[in-house]
């Protein structure tokens, strides 16, 4: 195995987040592999409908990946980050399509429209949520653990990562931003990514939206992974800043860091360590 291009994947992946290298200190060897390399992958995938502008593009790179998994599952992986999560009897008592079920649920977004509401907006990545909740649950904790509120979190963490990157989405030809908002604020997709009254009178409408359905799920009973936690805390924090701020893009995509954050990350490990987990993730 490529020790390096494995690091290189679970390296970019940590370090797009300064929370993500905090949680980084509170786990084992192995579970950085496991728990690590599993949100490498996920994120490997959703670059793919992010970055990709050609839906065909989009769609061939996708079945390559369902082919991996495949290919992983029979003892076969070729890819660094399947060959190191495979290789963890852990990763391999994983149903195989509770992975392809994330690949699938990624497929189905790749040529979705704008939505016209932010509850059409939840209902069009549901079923991505889910299936990324349901791998992590299996994967962090032992059965039977409820994935409800992973999804819901994982779902709404996902839609403020969208929001952050507001420009680079447009220019692909996707809407953070629902068109009901759009509309109220008498904005086109294109001029959403352009600072101006009408477009930060919209973002801070769209942050408030945002910041009570995540206050709604961080009420939830249900167990949240280590780094999906941090991220709640995060999405929290960064949304109640933008809805009430003179630039509410600028406070949102300002990077948390510092002994405060990684208190609150120690004690989300803490937390996360108090749920009982299987054997193999000891």
């Amino acid at each position: 195995m490529n020790d390096g291009a494995l690091d290189d994947y679970l390296s970019g992946w940590r370090d797009g987040d300064p929370q993500r290298a905090y949680a980084w200190l509170f786990l084992r060897p192995a579970e950085r592999i496991r728990f690590g390399g599993c949100e490498a992958l996920v994120h490997e995938w959703r670059k793919t409908l992010r970055e990709v502008r050609e839906p065909q593009v989009a769609v061939a790179k996708l079945g390559w990946w369902r082919e991996e998994l495949n290919r992983a599952a029979g003892g076969e992986p070729r890819h660094p980050l399947t060959r190191a999560l495979f290789a963890d009897p852990r990763i391999r008592a994983v149903p195989l399509p509770c992975w392809t079920a994330v690949v699938d649920a990624v497929l189905l977004l790749v040529a979705a429209s704008p939505s016209a509401d932010f509850d059409t907006q939840r209902r069009a990545i549901a079923p991505l949520s889910a299936a990324v909740a349901e791998l992590e649950t299996r994967l962090w904790f032992s059965p039977p653990a409820d994935a409800g509120r992973a999804a819901a979190v994982t779902a709404l963490t996902d839609l403020v990562t969208d929001l952050r990157s507001l420009p680079g989405e447009v220019e692909r030809g996707r809407s953070p931003l629902p068109m009901n908002l759009l509309a109220r604020h008498g904005l086109t997709i294109e001029q959403s990514a352009v600072d101006g009254p009408a477009q930060r009178a919209a973002l801070r409408d769209y942050a408030q939206l945002l910041g009570d359905a995540l206050a709604d799920a961080a009420t939830m009973m249900g167990p949240l992974t280590l780094f999906r936690a941090v991220a709640l805390q995060r999405d929290l924090q960064d949304v109640a800043r933008s809805a009430g701020a003179e630039n509410p893009l600028a406070a949102l995509r300002a990077q948390a860091a510092g002994f405060g954050t990684l208190l609150k990350t120690w004690r989300a490990a803490r937390t996360w360590r108090a749920v009982p987990h299987s054997e193999a993730n000891a």
